[in-house]
């Protein structure tokens, strides 16, 4: 493939352009692919389970159309490093205890809980990790980490079964545990006082190096579990709410171009590669055109006209 170098080619394009990417034969109906990281990997795992690429057991919310990993999300480097670090080290009895979790109101939804304290209620609550993204239905301090252990290794299995690994970066504005000193899943608190609930953690923006250092230990980890290969994504959906003192609009653009540029520093083409979905989203087809009426999500049109047939000729051998 010859890799476009010029801005005239886009310029003279009547429609749509979309990025040209080497193509490489990662995927075929034999591979097992894990996919794991923010909110659009759900997404994403929606057009791939389309395209019969093997995702493995994973629910589906037919009316969003997208999938749920048993293991949730993970939407800072950080996070994902921590969590990936455990289950490999064996060290989960380190980080799930009576701590790990926060009560919530039964019918709360959603990926965190807007309040500066834990919610009040001797019945009528479910216990919630701040580790790992897991609606969990009950209040049993005993089945609650029953559930986190068997989402955890069902995660481990899956990483070591896959191979491919597809990683999508979501965010760099990181809230740490005052106690265990491990990234949280989401925030949990008051997002106007940018304070943490119960003040039981302390903001952080996780800066170039630091990024870096958390993508060079998750490859490193995977990457030594044999024969597997990496492909990175940057998630186009903005963040929902800063935690800086500057402005949503400049804040998300930080955090998306500190991930992108960190990213680049391990593409090898080789074990690690890139795929622009980030690219194609905020650049090819633009914003708002995009997004959903929260102008945060991307509509199921993009993915299946744009992001999707992108990807399948990149990286699969399905209909070559």
């Amino acid at each position: 493939m010859i890799i476009n170098n010029r801005w005239k080619k886009i310029e003279r394009s009547k429609n749509i352009y979309l990025p040209t990417i080497q193509n490489f034969d990662l995927i075929n109906k034999d591979t097992k692919v894990c996919l794991m990281g923010s909110c659009f990997a759900d997404e994403m795992g929606w057009v791939l389970k389309e395209n019969q690429i093997n995702i493995g057991e994973v629910d589906c919310n037919y009316e969003m159309k997208h999938v749920m990993y048993p293991w949730g999300t993970f939407f800072t480097p950080m996070n994902l490093f921590n969590i990936i670090d455990i289950i490999f080290e064996d060290k989960i009895k380190k980080l799930i205890d009576e701590q790990s979790f926060i009560k919530v109101p039964k019918n709360l939804i959603g990926n965190h809980y807007e309040s500066s304290s834990q919610f009040n209620n001797d019945k009528e609550f479910n216990l919630w990790c701040l580790f790992i993204k897991a609606r969990l239905q009950t209040n049993e301090f005993e089945i609650a980490t029953k559930q986190i252990y068997d989402k955890l290794n069902n995660l481990k299995n899956s990483i070591i079964n896959a191979n491919v690994i597809i990683i999508t970066l979501g965010l760099i504005e990181t809230w740490i545990d005052r106690n265990k000193k491990f990234a949280w899943h989401s925030f949990h608190g008051d997002a106007f006082k940018k304070k943490s609930i119960d003040d039981l953690a302390f903001f952080h923006q996780l800066k170039f190096e630091e990024v870096k250092n958390y993508i060079n230990k998750i490859t490193s980890l995977i990457l030594g579990l044999g024969n597997k290969k990496i492909i990175f994504t940057i998630s186009p959906i903005p963040l929902n709410f800063t935690f800086t003192n500057n402005d949503i609009v400049l804040a998300n653009k930080y955090s998306k171009s500190v991930l992108r540029s960190a990213v680049e520093e391990f593409i090898d083409n080789k074990k690690i590669f890139y795929f622009p979905s980030f690219e194609i989203v905020q650049d090819c087809v633009g914003w708002p055109n995009s997004f959903k009426e929260d102008k945060r999500h991307v509509k199921i049109e993009v993915f299946k006209e744009y992001i999707a047939p992108t990807f399948i000729k990149a990286f699969t051998n399905f209909y070559k």
